[in-house]
């Protein structure tokens, strides 16, 4: 069937043919000799200048005439361009004109179409891109440089399931012993009651009260004809231990029936917590790497260790140093119409709540550390900035702190501590210092003058 652009492609064809052909349209009407047209076809066609390059990449190649299809043209393209062509690449040692000659001679009747040429010279351009790419991607050494914010969410939850994985563990590991550690927990209010009743007005069933009741009522005992001596000792253990209460003027409570229970699951969370700690930082060390550098990735392991055991530290210097004297501070207040009747679940978060506070404190000199790796901070700027740290220090110690100005000053103690040990860590290992820096500039003053030096000795070869 035909259609109507079919009627319309003929028309034009005929229109075409139609056409009278002038002496500028038609090179075989010239008085030019062939050889010499031959001759300028090709030098137009070796010679891809830089306004055409520049034509083809705005469009205007595809306007380029095309004179082939003319009479005449073909048989001047076709032996003599051919033998103009090749003394012209033979006389010229450029690699651009081979592929150019030997494509005038081929195809439709050996059309010389300079928008073939430069369209074979593109390829070469697009070779040369993918090399300034890499240049560029070259100081993104990270391997988090190409990560997009759905993969730092995905890593984030891959390392927060190992994590909460490894406290799991951790837990199971650590319930058969939560007992024992229950006890432990108790211990320093135990020994708070017990020494206020020692060191109160009226001391009430001190031990050795129970060792002279022991010896004279095992010795009535006997004088009446009672002989169980190994018994005795148990019944005044025995006795000494109900008592206990009464000597301590306190002990602890709970109102819940699971209370009990729970605290034992939650003291074998915070000890299994404790010991994959190293673990736990490695994981947030983990997600945090790929933004590093290679060189700043090598104190990841060094850094996970010694974040579990800052924490840990952190957390048995408050046990042993501050829980006694908080605890007796706070139980000082009781008096005969004031019992001080601490809950179990009240005591235990508290416990816990300082035990974290005083591990997360003891992170400081890391966290300076790391900083100062970065070139973030220096020892100078630390020391310049001490009275805002020192302030920074109570601040942060009494929102971490029950509100008494006696637990805060524990904690903002050690951290101000804390702060002057991270000044000397960065001393040591801060990128600002003034010695780095003045190694820097010499390692870049001799590599300059190496540069120089085999510059000034190419430039003295080339002559």
């Amino acid at each position: 069937m035909r259609s109507d652009k079919d009627d319309v492609k003929e028309t034009e064809e005929k229109s075409v043919a139609e056409t009278p052909v002038t002496p500028d349209e038609d090179p075989s009407l010239l008085d030019e000799d062939p050889a010499e047209s031959a001759e300028e076809s090709a030098d137009s066609v070796e010679a891809p200048t830089d306004s055409a390059e520049a034509k083809t990449e705005t469009g205007y190649a595809a306007y380029v005439p095309d004179y082939s299809d003319l009479p005449g043209y073909a048989e001047i393209g076709s032996d003599d361009a051919d033998e103009a062509a090749e003394a012209e690449g033979a006389d010229e040692s450029g690699d651009a004109a081979v592929p150019v000659a030997a494509g005038g001679g081929s195809g439709d009747g050996g059309t010389d179409d300079p928008a073939d040429g430069i369209q074979r010279d593109e390829p070469e351009d697009d070779a040369d891109e993918p090399e300034e790419d890499e240049d560029d991607e070259e100081p993104g050494d990270g391997e988090g440089a190409q990560m997009s914010l759905l993969d730092h969410l995905a890593e984030l939850r891959s390392r927060l399931t190992r994590a909460f994985i490894a406290v799991g563990v951790g837990m199971v590991a650590c319930y058969s012993f939560a007992g024992q550690m229950f006890d432990i927990l108790m211990q320093p209010m135990i020994d708070v009651f017990q020494k206020q009743a020692e060191a109160g007005p009226t001391p009430l069933l001190t031990p050795e009260f129970y060792q002279q009741f022991g010896a004279v009522f095992q010795k009535m005992l006997e004088a009446n004809g009672f002989h169980h001596p190994e018994q005795m000792q148990i019944f005044m253990a025995a006795l000494q231990k109900a008592l206990m209460a009464v000597a301590r003027e306190g002990h602890f409570q709970y109102t819940y029936p699971a209370e009990a229970f729970f605290a034992h699951i939650k003291i074998s969370i915070v000890a299994g917590l404790f010991l994959v700690s190293p673990y736990v930082f490695a994981q947030i060390w983990g997600f945090i790497a790929p933004g590093l550098y290679s060189h700043e990735r090598k104190w990841m392991v060094p850094m996970a260790l010694l974040s579990g055991l800052f924490f840990t530290g952190g957390a048995l210097f408050g046990y042993f140093q501050v829980f006694p004297y908080a605890f007796d501070f706070f139980a000082g207040f009781s008096n005969e119409g004031i019992q001080f009747v601490p809950k179990l679940n009240e005591y235990l978060s508290f416990c816990l709540k300082l035990l974290f506070a005083f591990g997360f404190v003891f992170e400081l000199p890391l966290f300076i550390f790391f900083l100062a790796r970065l070139g973030l901070v220096s020892s100078t700027g630390l020391r310049k900035k001490r009275k805002y740290a020192i302030l920074i220090a109570f601040v942060v110690a009494a929102i971490l702190t029950p509100p008494d100005p006696f637990t805060q000053c524990l904690m903002a103690g050690p951290l101000i501590v804390l702060y002057e040990v991270g000044i000397w860590v960065a001393f040591f290992f801060g990128k600002k210092e003034k010695r780095h820096l003045k190694k820097l500039a010499e390692a870049e003053a001799k590599a300059q003058a190496e540069l120089d030096a085999a510059a000034e000795g190419g430039g003295e070869e080339t002559p």
